[in-house]
């Protein structure tokens, strides 16, 4: 048993959200199973493997699929309603702002000022339409 945020999970539970995450993130990336087998220097049968729940990677071989997909080892085990948390993205934002170069985030800077400006907007609309 695995306890995530104060709930029990099985390990069949655990392989799934696994399987899944990794699946869903190959996908995105447009990677075969056999280009994330050679990514981290596996046989393409055991990617297979993992995806089908027939497998649970070592921690090395977790901390190496994370590596390649540019996420923590522990985003490997968050389901779908975890990652679409406010906290999560928020989270998540601030990581990628925390890494980013200065350059980067004087491109970021401008599209976060645009977006909170227009929240504000909406914020008073509704407040307005409220009353």
């Amino acid at each position: 048993m695995f306890i995530m945020k104060g709930t029990f999970m099985s390990i069949a539970e655990v392989s799934s959200i696994l399987a899944n995450r990794i699946r869903t993130i190959r996908n995105s990336k447009g990677w075969t199973q056999i280009r994330l087998a050679t990514e981290i220097n596996v046989h393409p049968t055991y990617i297979s493997r993992i995806e089908s729940c027939k497998k649970l990677p070592t921690l090395y071989l977790l901390s190496r699929i994370a590596d390649v997909f540019e996420i923590k080892a522990y985003e490997l085990l968050l389901d779908d309603a975890q990652l679409n948390t406010p906290d999560y993205k928020k989270h998540k934002i601030i990581n990628i702002l925390k890494e980013s170069s200065l350059s980067s985030i004087n491109i970021y800077y401008p599209l976060i000022n645009a977006l909170h400006k227009e929240r504000k907007i909406k914020r008073k609309q509704n407040q307005t339409h409220s009353r």
